[in-house]
Formats: structure tokens, C-alpha cells, sequence
């Protein structure tokens, strides 16, 4: 199973190969991707038309709030679909249903039967192949179909208006969690560019929620709520109280959750064990306590929102000194979450991910940039990132604190010391519990 498994996703990442005349280009170019998403799914049945979806858009939190809304809706009930992205140590993460991941052999046989062929056929019929998220996404829709899923909650995987999930015609509800800087190389310069981006999932009677607060980025929303007669739900009147010290425990999350609960009440949906659900909520990679003694804590956070919201959770917790391993994407502005990060670390360990299909930041120039915010902080450099984690184990004692942050790409690798990619695969669950 394991290996024919490798073999599927190696032929998806080789999609890349493919020559594409208007992958990541400029604004105009952009449109094409919803278009060759419809001519793809066209090919294979069209199944998201079949589906009921909730889409969340965001700069942070969609993840959270994804998974959140999947696990309250089935217990209350529900067959309840999700896809995500990006995956931090396998790729069937990004599809669920009922919190169980795809199997591999499900996986196998869509891609086997209905993906492959359909990418033959596609070559004759029309021009500027798929991509390899966009393969994934048919492949989730094509799954969840073949469930009967009663709900497919949907994360956006880049802004909006041009991103592959914006396929889909009818969603009961569109969000969006926050506006940040983040993509700015596509998506836009400015809060409001990026805001009018990630509106594009508002459609015509949908109802539309929201955590973004600023009032300029607001109206962006209210006018497309209007452009498109969409239903706007204010979320500011509608905070829940639900009182938790674990995941849920920062203000971010805190708006997420408190969004996923507006969701479920515009859509009157009750779960039947809201606050055990809540309580025993965690996601891989996010805020992950993955061992006790010293406490080690798994988070993905690669931009400012997120890393300030790995700063308050850290905060919460009690240990004596924080080793801090760290490796950030070459394209990410890291100073100003840096300077932030150093301010509650005792020891740092920089590293770099391994991973082929992403530049690491240059380790010495990282080095240099800590140097300047913490002179004194004493600094390890590794270029093998299980070294750092190595050693900076070595160097805890049972009282401290040692986190992994700054990429998924980073954390979702040093997982498999925890937990392998074959458990993973062989039980289609993400933890031990």
C-alpha cells in the first residue's frame, strides 16, 4: 500500500513538469484558473454541483476553522467533508470526511479511474493543463460525492476571486477569517487589494461572516454582499462564550471559533456536544503538543498574524526556557515576527526545511538578522533541520519549552519522529488518540 502510494503522489507532483502558460502570472492571466477547473471537472461528472459547501477564505485561521466546522457539524449528525491546505507530513491530509482522512486506496482508485483519464482526454480538448492543487481538489470533490456527503467545508488555498476552490456556484455560506499580508506578490500590496480578492467568494444568496473588524476592509465586503444579494450576518453582535485553555485559548483562535459557531447557528445546525468537541479540538502542526517532558510544541506559522498568535500561545503555557528551532520560507518577510520571537527565546537553532519545491531563507543571513534584534542570544546553525531538533533537545531540561515554528514544511517533517507518514496512511487519523 505504502509504496504504490508514493508512486500516486509522485506522478501528482511530477504534474509540474507540464508546461503552463498562466500559472502565477498577472491579474489578467489569473482568470484562466477557474475556467480550466470547470473544463476539468467537466470530465469527470461535474460533482461539486452535487455538494453543499461552506467556503472559508482568510489570511490566518481557515484551517481552524475548516476543521472546527467539520468536527461540530458531524457531531451534529452530519456526513461532513473538508479539504484543506497545505498538508504538513502527508498529502491525504488535505481530504477528511468525518475527521477520517481518504485512504490510500480510495486515493489510488480515483486517480487511477476518473483523474488519469480525464487528464488524457483533457490533452485533445483544451489547452493550459491543470495543476497539481487543482487535481487534488477535483479529487476531493470526486470523494466526497462518492460518500454522500451531507456538508463539504472548503478552504481557499490562495485569496478568492481566482483560487481553484472558487469554482463552486452556491455555497450556503462564504467567510473570510481576516484580512493580512501575506501573498502580497499576488494578491495585492495593500490590505484592501487583498481584501477585494478574497471577497470574490461571496456569491449571489449566499450568506456572508466575517471576523476582519477594520471598518474600511468591512465595506469592501458589504458592497460585494450587496453587488452579489448575498445575505451579510454581522459577526461582532454574535460572540459565543465557550471557555477553553487549550487550542482555542488565544484571541485569534478565539475568532475563529466564535466564527464557526456563527456559522453553525445561521444554518441552524446543533451539535450535540459543542464543548467536548472544543475541548478536545487540536490540529497537526498548529499549536501541537506533541511531547510532554520537555514540552515540545509543533506549529506551522509562517507569516505575522500567525506567528503572533504562536507568541500568545506560547505565553500561555508554563515552562522555565524556550528553545526555539527555526526555519522560514526564502519568500517570507520574517523581521518583524522575528524580533518578537527572540523577545521570549532562550536559545536559538536555525535550520532550514528539506524539501525540494520551496527556497529556505539563506541560514546566515538569518543568523546575521537575530544577531542584531539578540546579541547575546546564544545561536546554533544547522542545515539538517533533525540536528537542530536533536540538539536542541539535548539541551532542554525537563521544565522547558522547545518549539518548531516558522514553516509547515519544517514542522511536518520532524513530526515523523512522533508520528509516521506510514501510521499515518495505515489508520487515517493524524494522531495517537
Amino acid at each position: 500500500m505504502f509504496e504504490t502510494y508514493k508512486k500516486d503522489i509522485e506522478f501528482l507532483e511530477g504534474l509540474a513538469n507540464i508546461p503552463r502558460t498562466t500559472y502565477l502570472l498577472g491579474p489578467k492571466d489569473k482568470r484562466i484558473f477557474i475556467k480550466r477547473v470547470r473544463n476539468f471537472l467537466s470530465l469527470v461528472g461535474n460533482p461539486q454541483k452535487d455538494l453543499k459547501f461552506i467556503h472559508i477564505a482568510g489570511t490566518s485561521g481557515k484551517g481552524s476553522t475548516v476543521k472546527v466546522l467539520e468536527s461540530l457539524i458531524t457531531d451534529a449528525g452530519f456526513k461532513t467533508g473538508s479539504f484543506t491546505s497545505p498538508f504538513a507530513t502527508t498529502s491525504i491530509e488535505k481530504i477528511s470526511v468525518n475527521n477520517k482522512l481518504i485512504s490510500p486506496i480510495d486515493f489510488h482508485d480515483i486517480l487511477e479511474n476518473q483523474i488519469k483519464p480525464a487528464l488524457d482526454k483533457y490533452v485533445f480538448k483544451f489547452s493550459d493543463s491543470v495543476s497539481y492543487f487543482e487535481i487534488w481538489l477535483v479529487i476531493g470533490f470526486l470523494y466526497f460525492k462518492k460518500q454522500k456527503c451531507d456538508w463539504v467545508v472548503l478552504e481557499a488555498g490562495l485569496g478568492g476571486t481566482h483560487d481553484a476552490t472558487n469554482v463552486i456556484k452556491s455555497p450556503k455560506v462564504t467567510a473570510i477569517t481576516n484580512v493580512g499580508l501575506d501573498h502580497t506578490h499576488i494578491l495585492g500590496k495593500t490590505k484592501a487589494k487583498i481584501a477585494q480578492d478574497k471577497a470574490g467568494i461571496i456569491k449571489k444568496n449566499s450568506i456572508f461572516l466575517t471576523s476582519e473588524k477594520n471598518k474600511k476592509l468591512l465595506t469592501i465586503f458589504r458592497d460585494k454582499c450587496r453587488q452579489e444579494k448575498a445575505w451579510l450576518i454581522n459577526n461582532q453582535n454574535l460572540v459565543k462564550d465557550y471557555k477553553t485553555d487549550n487550542y482555542f485559548s488565544t484571541p485569534r483562535q478565539k475568532e475563529n471559533l466564535n466564527l464557526a459557531l456563527n456559522i453553525l447557528d445561521v444554518l441552524k445546525i446543533q451539535p450535540k456536544h459543542t464543548q467536548k468537541v472544543i475541548d478536545n479540538f487540536g490540529l497537526i502542526c498548529r499549536q501541537e503538543k506533541i511531547q510532554a517532558s520537555p514540552l515540545v510544541i509543533l506549529d506551522g506559522s509562517h507569516n505575522k498574524d500567525k506567528l503572533d498568535n504562536i507568541i500568545n500561545f506560547v505565553k500561555g503555557q508554563k515552562y522555565n526556557k524556550l528553545h526555539l528551532v527555526l526555519a522560514f520560507a526564502q519568500n517570507k518577510n520574517y523581521k518583524i515576527p522575528l524580533k518578537k520571537l527572540l523577545q521570549i527565546t532562550d536559545r536559538l537553532y536555525i535550520t532550514r526545511f528539506i524539501t525540494s519545491v520551496r527556497k529556505s531563507a539563506e541560514l546566515k543571513k538569518l543568523y546575521q538578522n537575530s544577531k542584531k534584534i539578540k546579541s547575546r542570544l546564544p545561536i546554533t546553525i544547522y542545515n539538517d533541520p533533525n540536528q537542530a531538533l536533536d540538539f536542541a533537545l539535548s539541551q532542554a531540561k525537563k521544565g522547558d519549552l522547545v518549539l518548531v515554528t516558522g514553516s509547515f514544511f519544517l514542522t511536518g517533517e520532524l513530526r515523523k519522529r512522533w508520528i509516521s507518514e506510514e501510521y499515518i496512511l495505515k489508520n487515517q487519523k493524524l494522531d495517537k488518540k
